[in-house]
């Protein structure tokens, strides 16, 4: 029975006469002299028996005891159902989620109903797939109870509201300071990504092996010439269609670092007599097209000429001429010549 179920227990005499009837339960005196027995407060295991008492002269026994009943008292409290989702709430799009119903007081074979955003969705199973949430969908479930006192019974679960984020693709690019330097310059890389989380990784490579820390930027100035730069980004977000991308390569034209001098000589040697005319001639090394820049006692004069011709010189006037190479990679860019102290007679 179900808890609180009234029942009636009847007593069939054999040669009782007018019995006298003593109702036990649990071993205990209980109801009326009267063939029947109702009561409503039974409990499960509960045990009901009768003795009865024969009017007749010569009863054997004089009291008969009757067979025993056990009581089974179902509670019938109310079904509860619980879901939960193996993929958690929080999930990429396109993901497929299993969800599980959990239920108490449902009886043998129970019936659920899924629900998605309040309508019926899925079959009678305590579990539900579906590869095609959108965010904010909504899932539930009701569950119908079979248990005997509460048949019938919906039994409501909690609902899980979905966070769904769609699928993005990582970008990374990389730029180089410069792209043709010298023999020991500094290149600074830097790296713009899109879709790369709020901590991503950056793995810098040269020729394909592993360079610099884990930054957005990337020094060197050890670049050999043909040397290939690139970077790759692993991203720190979820929903992504790859995790890890490859930015663009830079290759680096490095040029080697040449010597550049250049000397100056005069045609007539440093002592001359007054109004003399004195061609002085500069010879440069690694000066690709040069450009000449004559100097007088620290001042500029003459033209971008290798030679330098004047017949104003005064006794200790200092000639120098400074040259810059047009090569790429000169060292030093500017070079000084030697210098011509005049002696004049």
């Amino acid at each position: 029975i179900c808890s609180g179920t009234s029942v009636d227990f009847t007593a069939v005499p054999t040669n009782g006469g007018t019995a006298v009837y003593q109702w036990m339960l649990n071993g205990s005196a209980v109801g009326t002299n009267n063939s029947a027995y109702s009561t409503s407060t039974l409990n499960n295991g509960d045990i009901v028996m009768c003795n009865m008492t024969s009017s007749l002269t010569c009863p054997v026994p004089a009291v008969a005891n009757s067979n025993s009943i056990t009581m089974t008292v179902n509670n019938g409290a109310a079904p509860t159902a619980s879901i939960v989702a193996d993929q958690g709430n929080s999930i990429c799009e396109a993901t497929n989620v299993i969800f599980t119903a959990s239920v108490t007081n449902g009886g043998s074979t129970p019936v659920y109903q899924w629900m998605l955003n309040g309508s019926p969705t899925g079959t009678n199973s305590s579990t539900y797939s579906n590869a095609s949430l959108t965010n904010g969908n909504t899932i539930s479930c009701l569950i119908t109870s079979n248990s005997v006192c509460v048949d019938g019974t919906v039994a409501t679960s909690n609902t899980i509201t979905m966070s769904v984020s769609n699928t993005v693709t990582p970008v990374i690019s990389v730029t180089a300071s410069e792209t043709t330097i010298c023999a020991g310059m500094n290149v600074t890389f830097s790296a713009t990504a899109t879709n790369q989380g709020t901590t991503p990784t950056y793995q810098w490579k040269v020729n394909g092996s592993n360079a610099g820390m884990n930054s957005n930027t990337f020094s060197s100035t050890t670049l050999n010439n043909g040397d290939i730069v690139s970077c790759t980004l692993t991203s720190s977000l979820n929903c992504v269609t790859s995790s890890s991308v490859v930015s663009n390569d830079i290759t680096i034209e490095v040029n080697p670092v040449v010597a550049t001098t250049v000397s100056i000589s005069s045609d007539s040697g440093p002592t001359i007599c007054a109004g003399t005319s004195v061609t002085f001639t500069a010879v440069p090394t690694n000066g690709g097209i040069p450009v000449y820049q004559w100097k007088l006692n620290g001042s500029p004069v003459g033209t971008n000429n290798s030679t330098y011709i004047t017949s104003a010189l005064n006794n200790g006037d200092i000639v120098t001429c400074d040259m810059t190479s047009s090569l790429t990679c000169p060292s030093p860019a500017v070079a000084t010549s030697n210098s011509i102290v005049m002696t004049k007679q």
